[in-house]
Order: structure tokens, then C-alpha cells, then sequence
């Protein structure tokens, strides 16, 4: 357990010092390592480890080189990289990893250590209140992380029709492979999690890796770091609570919370400036990311559906170790909660005390040029991508997936919602099924949690469309 834990933090660490990687490029390589884990509960600590380390070493490339490692670390870098820039570089990362962690063990302890009696929500939720929170979770990535409403619901249709793909379960024939047997078992999750979000990020981390500032002097910073996190306590607490609040929000992940988070602390301290080197806008968005990768855990190991685009890939990496996120015989399965709360708590504690103490070694590891990362990460995402067949139709899906990834970073068309959609594909087309066999429109009517669900889907789309209507008028 312990060796585990061990390498999957310091390969996660490892993941998010590199800018523009993030936690889901470093979950998207271990598909070609996770065979060596004879136990599978120790690949599911390995697994959570690497999720909190890249968390917090995302943190290292916004702050020093004003390019965040992962989108999620993107507001850190408005107030962190002005900072380096001033000498400060020590000040703002002690600041951050301490935010991060404790809002990280907090929003953990309440999330992990409370899942298993989350589960009773399952015995609540019929096919009906399924279906309807499925729909919700496409609602919320596809509304409310993107403004371009048109565009996200595109993307879900893509990625639904994208999911189809295959046998139909049902009269066992092929179904859209336009004549390619390769497709008869469908898209694999693999390269279309790669194509979408892996290789567009590494393409634009060449584009702009480039070291802006300079190592500086790190002596007396890191205490004051310390001291800075509960000098502005509320600012860091408002945003765990933030970000723990969009974690729970299936879908959505990424940098909505932590921006959230920097915009709530800005509000909150009017008469302070932004943007030029606040301690303050370091630590509000620090406190959302950690407690945003915690409980987005709650819909994807309750009801298998994902609560950020990292939470897909880790649904693909556990189903390959046997257990399959959603099901009710899961939550029998006491060893995999352990196993999920020994990682994700452990690896942020270790990962903080390596940070903390070894910060001017690691700060130095940030300003290798990304250049030298590039064929390795790249080799490493193509060799994951291709375990499937070893053919070269697993080469050309991930091409054809890697340019549905970069055209729709480009053209802003919602990847979350098209991965999300794609994922769920087969769950709302048998939910559908079994609801219109098993319901009428009466008995639906008289479900007062699935009415809701309906309802709070179409506020979502109702404020969507104003929100955009303001911003164009």
C-alpha cells in the first residue's frame, strides 16, 4: 500500500509540474501501466494518489511560469505569477499547497469517509430519477461550463451519436460502422478521452511552454506562506466550499470552481487590487481545487457518471481494474472505499510534505523547457491509445479523435459535454428504453423528484440562453 501510494504521488507530482498536463493526461498514460498492479485495490491507490499530487503540483508551472498546468489552475496564476515575478515565488506556492490541502482533507474527510452512506441515495433514484439526473449532468457541462449554448448542444449530440456507435445491444446488429468490423465494439474510451483533451493540451503546452521568470531567492517565504493561509482563512475556506459545491455537479469540473472562487474573493474585498500579485488570489481559487477533485467523486462512483473530465478517464482506469462505478453491488465493496480514501487523503498529505520541503529543488524542475516533455508525453499517450488492437485502426481513431479534440478547442464546441455525452451514450438509451416500457406519462407526473430534476434541467437551458442573449445584445 505504502509503495503505492508512494509512486503514485510522485508520479503525479511529477504530472502536474509539467504545464499544460494536468491530471488527466497523467490518468491517460497509466492504461498502458495499470497490468502491473496484481492487486487491483493498489492500482486504485496508486490511481487517487496521482489525482491529489498533480492537484497540487498543477500549481508550480502557473505560479513560476505563468502557464497553468492544468485549467484548473488557471486563476491561481492571475495573482501567483505576479508574484514570482516580484521574488515571491516561495510565498505564493507555500500559500497555495497549504489552502489546497486543507481544504483537500477537509472536503475529503466529508466526501470519502461518508460515501458508502451516500449510497442510500441509489435505493431513492428509480429509472426515472435516473434518467432525469443523467440528463441533468449533460445539462449542467453542457450549459453551464460553456456560454455557446448552440454549440453545446452539437457537441452532445456528437458525442451521443459518437457513444451509439457499435452493436445495438438490443437486435445485436451493427449500427453506424459504415462497413468497418474495427467499430462493431464501438469508440473505445481511450482514444477518444485522449483525442479530446490529451493531445489538443500538449499541442498548445508546446505552443506557449517558455519560461518567463527566473528562480529567486526562497528563504523566509515559506512560513510566511504558512501564515498566510490563516491569515486569510474565510478566503480559503469560501472557496473549498466553492469548489466542493461544483465538484457535486456532475460534468462541470475543470476551472469553473476555482474561477468561481477567485471571482467570490474578489467581491468579497473590494477595496483590495487584483491581478498584480495578492496573496488573497492565490489562496481563494487554492481552496476550490482540491475540494473540487473530492467531491466530484460522489456522482462518478455513485452513479458512474463522471464529475469532471479527469473523473472519466479514472471510470475507464477502474473499470479495467474489474470494478464498475454506478452499480449497486459496488457499495458492498467496503476494501474499494478504503482504498479510495487511502489514496486521495494520504497522497495530499504526502504530496504537500514533499512540496513544502523540497520547494526550491521542485521550482527548478519547472523551468526544464517543454520542449524536452513533449516527445515523451506524446509517445507515452500514443502508446497507452493503442493497447486495444496494436492495429492501425487504433492509430486512426485516435488521429480522427485528436482532430475532434483540437477543432473543438478552436471552434469553442464544448469537449466536456461531447466526452460526457459519449460516455453516457448506452446508459440514456437503455434508461429510455426501460422508462417508456415501464411509465406513462401519469405515473411520471406523480414523481416529485424526477419533476424536479426536469425542472431544474430547464432552468438551466432557459438561463443559458439569456446569459448568451446578454453577452451578444
Amino acid at each position: 500500500m505504502i509503495t503505492a501510494l508512494l509512486l503514485g504521488t510522485l508520479y503525479g507530482l511529477v504530472i502536474g509540474l509539467i504545464p499544460a498536463a494536468g491530471a488527466t493526461t497523467g490518468l491517460v498514460i497509466l492504461f498502458g501501466f495499470l497490468s502491473y498492479f496484481t492487486d487491483p485495490y493498489l492500482g486504485v491507490i496508486f490511481c487517487m494518489a496521482t489525482v491529489a499530487a498533480s492537484t497540487t503540483g498543477d500549481t508550480y508551472s502557473g505560479v513560476l511560469l505563468g502557464i497553468p498546468g492544468a485549467n484548473s489552475a488557471a486563476a491561481t496564476m492571475v495573482d501567483g505569477h505576479p508574484l514570482a515575478k516580484q521574488g515571491k515565488a516561495t510565498y505564493a506556492l507555500t500559500a497555495a499547497i497549504t489552502t489546497s490541502t486543507v481544504n483537500g482533507l477537509l472536503w475529503g474527510t466529508l466526501t470519502f469517509a461518508l460515501l458508502p452512506w451516500y449510497t442510500e441515495l441509489i435505493m431513492i433514484f428509480g429509472i426515472p430519477e435516473l434518467w432525469g439526473f443523467t440528463m441533468l449532468s449533460l445539462a449542467c457541462v453542457g450549459f453551464v461550463s460553456n456560454k455557446f449554448w448552440v454549440r453545446s448542444i452539437i457537441a452532445i449530440i456528437l458525442g451521443l451519436w459518437l457513444g451509439a456507435i457499435g452493436t445495438d445491444p438490443y437486435s445485436n446488429v451493427a449500427r453506424f460502422t459504415f462497413g468497418w468490423y474495427y467499430l462493431e465494439d464501438g469508440i473505445q474510451l481511450m482514444p477518444m478521452v485522449a483525442g479530446l483533451f490529451a493531445i489538443p493540451e500538449i499541442i498548445d503546452g508546446l505552443k506557449q511552454g517558455k519560461a518567463t521568470t527566473q528562480p529567486h531567492d526562497t528563504r523566509g517565504q515559506t512560513w510566511d506562506g504558512i501564515k498566510a493561509t490563516w491569515k486569510y482563512k474565510w478566503d480559503a475556506l469560501r472557496g473549498g466550499a466553492i469548489g466542493a459545491f461544483i465538484g457535486f455537479l456532475p460534468g462541470i469540473g475543470g476551472g469553473v470552481g476555482d474561477w468561481m472562487a477567485y471571482g467570490s474573493t474578489i467581491a468579497a474585498n473590494p477595496k483590495e487590487e487584483f491581478g498584480k500579485g495578492n496573496i488573497r488570489g492565490v489562496i481563494g481559487p487554492e481552496g476550490s481545487n482540491n475540494a473540487q477533485k473530492a467531491t466530484s467523486m460522489i456522482p462518478t462512483v455513485l452513479f458512474g457518471i463522471p464529475g469532471a473530465s479527469y473523473a472519466a478517464v479514472l471510470m475507464g482506469l477502474f473499470m479495467y481494474l474489474g470494478f464498475e462505478l454506478g452499480t449497486p453491488d459496488l457499495s458492498y465493496d467496503t476494501k474499494f472505499f478504503s482504498s479510495l480514501t487511502y489514496g486521495f487523503m494520504w497522497g495530499t498529505v504526502l504530496v504537500a510534505a514533499i512540496c513544502i520541503a523540497l520547494n526550491k529543488y521542485i521550482c527548478r524542475l519547472s523551468y526544464v523547457p517543454y520542449k524536452y516533455y513533449f516527445p515523451i508525453l506524446t509517445g507515452f499517450v500514443i502508446w497507452a491509445c493503442v493497447q486495444y488492437t496494436g492495429g492501425w485502426e487504433d492509430y486512426m481513431i485516435l488521429a480522427l479523435c485528436s482532430i475532434l479534440g483540437i477543432a473543438g478547442k478552436a471552434y469553442k464546441y464544448s469537449r466536456p459535454a461531447m466526452l460526457m455525452a459519449f460516455i453516457l451514450s448506452y446508459k440514456i438509451e437503455t434508461l429510455t428504453i426501460q422508462m417508456n416500457a415501464l411509465y406513462t406519462w401519469d405515473t411520471l407526473m406523480i414523481r416529485p423528484i424526477f419533476i424536479g430534476l426536469i425542472v431544474c434541467i430547464i432552468l438551466l437551458f432557459s438561463l443559458s440562453i439569456s446569459k448568451n442573449k446578454m453577452e451578444y445584445s
